[in-house]
């Protein structure tokens, strides 16, 4: 298993309900998982109980399922996951990067982990699924794009990071953060995913209908395959405004291949198109090998980050180490 291993239209106003919703109800499908706090004790994951002879049932039994607590948000909310399957390469769905409006992101990543929760046998023999709905929570509350900080979560990553940054409505100061991972929530996902054999990842967003790669060659590859799936347009870079600190530039450094999928709209989630992307990126996913070892990272990196800024952005440090 993986864990041995290591919003202002009509619709849009009505988008937080509707994620309170589909977030219960995903979270009701999965009672009887147990919760395992991924950083800390990765190795009491257990696979949930065998229900009824049903095909699900069966399912469950074949294909281990459990609930994960990546880390805890500004305001100390839970960032949670689920994972399907038992690798050995393992592709992560992350929703909720931006919130605001584009929380759909998170809407779809619920419904797809609805819906490879009730069909395991979906997912491809040596080929594990986690699925990160909501990796701002604090955003999804208040309705806005960044963390409670006023940071862009897909603005503080250690590379080519700046601390103001550009988004859709042009260059915002601070939206960087004060240094890259300076954020609970951008150190809790690279932890988790750079401690576990993750091989790919795709990033939702909105709007466009379009599927970005990030950088290499087997995240143009996986970029394609989504976008002839699901029908969207693949774009070979981003050129609407200045990127930095990007969590796929990260990533790629480190081995995982990564999509970035752009909804069509603010407002549906494109369910059908995205089911079908995300089938082909897990058949992708199942002819890459596996990672031969751990790629972990610790506090000691982040540390590094710190003392190597430049001093304007040191200057606030009370010691070598970062005060997190």
């Amino acid at each position: 298993m993986l864990a041995a291993w290591a919003s202002r239209r009509p619709l849009a106003r009505n988008l937080p309900a509707l994620l309170a919703i589909l977030g219960a109800a995903c979270l009701l499908s999965l009672i009887g998982i147990p919760t395992t706090v991924a950083a800390q004790h990765p190795s009491t994951s257990e696979s949930p109980e065998p229900a009824a002879s049903t095909t699900a049932a069966a399912d469950s039994q074949a294909v281990p399922v459990t609930l994960v607590l990546l880390g805890h948000s500004v305001q100390g909310r839970p960032i949670r996951g689920v994972e399907m399957g038992a690798g050995p390469r393992w592709l992560a769905v992350i929703g909720g990067i931006h919130q605001g409006r584009e929380a759909n992101s998170t809407v779809l990543a619920n419904l797809l982990l609805h819906h490879f929760r009730h069909n395991l046998a979906e997912i491809p023999e040596g080929v594990g699924l986690a699925v990160i709905p909501d990796l701002n929570p604090d955003g999804a509350l208040a309705g806005t794009r960044a963390n409670a900080n006023g940071v862009d979560l897909n603005r503080n990553w250690d590379a080519a990071w700046q601390p103001d940054a550009y988004g859709p409505s042009g260059l915002v100061p601070g939206a960087g953060g004060t240094r890259p991972f300076s954020e609970p929530e951008t150190r809790a996902l690279a932890r988790y995913l750079l401690d576990r054999p993750f091989v790919a990842a795709i990033f939702l967003h909105s709007r466009g209908g379009l599927v970005v790669p990030g950088p290499g060659g087997g995240s143009v590859q996986l970029a394609n395959t989504i976008a002839r799936a699901a029908q969207y347009t693949y774009l070979r870079g981003w050129t609407a405004y200045p990127l930095s600190g990007q969590a796929s530039k990260y990533l790629a450094r480190r081995g995982i291949h990564v999509a970035i999928v752009e909804l069509t709209t603010h407002t549906h989630p494109d369910f059908p198109q995205n089911l079908q992307g995300l089938r082909a990126a897990l058949a992708w996913t199942q002819h890459l090998p596996p990672p031969t070892e751990p790629r972990g990272v610790a506090d000691a990196e982040f540390s590094h980050i710190c003392r190597t800024l430049p001093g304007p952005y040191r200057a606030g440090l009370t010691s070598p180490l970062c005060p997190w």
